[in-house]
């Protein structure tokens, strides 16, 4: 069942307070200390925790344990072996609550334990609390430095975490509504606390294919940053990837899965942006620039604009051809259509590291 899965009989007495939700347990928990902890394993610290902030995930890990494998109800785990617990109902009731534990081994004989809660129905939806703890002591202290480790990249998100079962990392998945899709965040581990987190993103092969179809791109390094930006305003994001020197640069559509390359950088051409309108625009030889613009609408494209323009000798001036979706324009449509864009803008983001697989 997931992995190694080591079950022990054992028994807990009941905390004297009340079950708390999840939301009660987030507001609590760094206000005290948890004392009287045996040692550092999982099952003690674990326990512990509900002494003190007892819940129905953990209060229903604990007594499924006690039961002979077969006869357990929910998918309930207990891993001696790599200080690991988790707890799932298995059900899609967004009433059901999830937990999962870990001890890591700290650099400076302490140990660091991290225990996780996640409720669809909850205000908080999830969160992940840390604790240091001293073995000199029995004591876990809240590790109020590290609760506010992963910021999310964008406001209309839903966050889950992953502690590790083998291994040291830390998984934080983000998940969009409508991208189907999520941003994984890789937290690696420096002795002392989860640090240096990478982002990935499933999509990503493919946009480079569609990439390297339509841009200039013999010169350039990895995409190794991402920011997230609202172009056409309805509170769900598009995903901007870069280079690190931004020299090359690529804006994507995601809508239920589908991944659409709406504009990009190379060192020729160079991004545009209004208000529900990306595009980009460029040479294109002697006496020739090209732009063409992606209209997004629920952040899926709705049209693809273009402006050829090149130099008429005859007329000793530029002129321009205009269509849209590769449907030919006349000068009046085309110019409509550019003037309803509006001013452009220069967009300030947060660029956060991206990792890319090989």
């Amino acid at each position: 069942m997931f992995g190694i899965l080591c079950l022990m009989l054992f028994s807990c007495k009941e905390s004297d307070k009340p079950i708390m939700t999840i939301d009660q347990v987030n507001a609590s928990w760094q206000t005290a200390p948890i004392k009287g902890v045996k040692n550092a394993e999982v099952k003690d610290m674990v326990m512990a925790f509900q002494k003190q902030w007892p819940t129905n995930s953990v209060a229903m890990l604990l007594k499924d344990l006690e039961l002979p494998e077969d006869q357990q109800q929910y998918i309930s785990i207990y891993d001696q072996g790599n200080n690991y617990m988790s707890f799932a109902e298995g059900s899609d009731d967004r009433d059901a609550e999830s937990m999962s534990a870990h001890v890591w081994q700290r650099s400076d004989s302490h140990q660091l334990f991290g225990i996780t809660f996640s409720q669809p129905s909850s205000a908080v939806k999830s969160f992940l609390a840390f604790y240091d703890y001293d073995p000199s002591k029995g004591t876990l202290t809240p590790e109020a430095g590290l609760a506010n480790l992963f910021t999310p990249s964008f406001k209309n998100v839903e966050v889950d975490y992953t502690l590790p079962q083998e291994g040291d990392e830390l998984i934080v998945n983000e998940y969009f509504f409508n991208w189907w899709e999520a941003l994984r965040h890789v937290y690696s581990w420096d002795g002392m606390k989860p640090c240096n987190p990478k982002t990935e993103f499933s999509g990503l092969d493919g946009v480079m294919e569609t990439f390297n179809d339509n841009y200039m791109t013999y010169e350039m390094g990895d995409f190794s940053k991402y920011a997230l930006i609202d172009i056409d305003e309805d509170g769900e994001p598009e995903l901007w990837l870069s280079t690190d020197d931004e020299e090359y640069q690529a804006v994507l559509s995601i809508v239920e899965g589908g991944v659409t390359l709406a504009a990009g950088k190379d060192f020729k051409r160079h991004l545009i942006f209004y208000k529900g309108v990306v595009g980009d625009a460029g040479g294109c030889g002697t006496g020739c620039f090209y732009a063409r613009y992606t209209k997004l609408k629920n952040s899926a494209p709705e049209l693809e604009f273009a402006d050829m323009r090149n130099y008429d000798f005859e007329l000793e001036d530029m002129v321009d051809s205009y269509s849209m979706n590769e449907e030919p324009l006349t000068e009046e449509e085309g110019q409509t259509i550019l003037d309803s864009f509006g001013d452009s803008y220069d967009p300030v983001v947060e660029w956060r590291p991206l990792k890319v697989a090989h």
